[in-house]
């Protein structure tokens, strides 16, 4: 009679233990398709939710903020990338550089099409002059920025360069 009940409390211990893991299992399942369906509403009114033809695309005070953000920042031109031979100690290094340009206004753009050649050979020459002790540092970067937008602005005649960003900035 002992041995039948603790066979009885064993079976009924596996069948409570399937139990539990099944209901972990489930509640698992929930979870995973919830997440799963929430994400899919997410991207579906993300990307494919678009306005109808009667509604406005833009209010006018979003046109407005964008008007007065082209003021703010200046029309921008990417350059092409700059591959240099720099001076490094005892050894030959490269500079890898992409540079955006912030114009005080879109006028200077044309001007800049045009002249393109001639502000890439300033920059080439002005970038392979210097060493690497004089460009690692945050502040050898902040001086060749200053350099380049003052030899660019020594070109131009329609206008200036308001700042000059590297966009990518390596050295090897």
């Amino acid at each position: 009679m002992a041995k039948d009940k603790e066979e009885t409390q064993a079976e009924n211990a596996e069948a409570s233990k399937g139990k539990k893991s099944r209901g972990k299992l489930v509640t698992l399942l929930l979870i995973v398709f919830l997440v799963i369906g929430g994400g899919g509403f997410a991207a579906y009114k993300f990307v494919f939710d678009k306005p109808e033809a009667g509604e406005a695309a833009e209010t006018p005070s979003e046109k407005s903020s964008e008007a007065d953000l082209e003021k703010i920042i200046g029309t921008m031109v990417r350059l092409e990338t700059f591959l240099v031979n720099i001076g490094g100690e005892g050894e030959t290094r490269f500079l890898k550089t992409s540079l955006t340009l912030e114009l005080e206004s879109g006028d200077l753009q044309r001007e800049i099409e045009m002249r393109m050649d001639q502000l890439r050979d300033n920059i080439l020459v002005l970038l392979s002059s210097k060493n690497f002790s004089e460009i690692r540092s945050f502040d050898g970067k902040y001086i060749l920025r200053e350099e380049i937008e003052e030899q660019l602005n020594n070109l131009l005649v329609t206008g200036a360069v308001k700042n000059v960003y590297f966009t990518e900035f390596v050295v090897q």
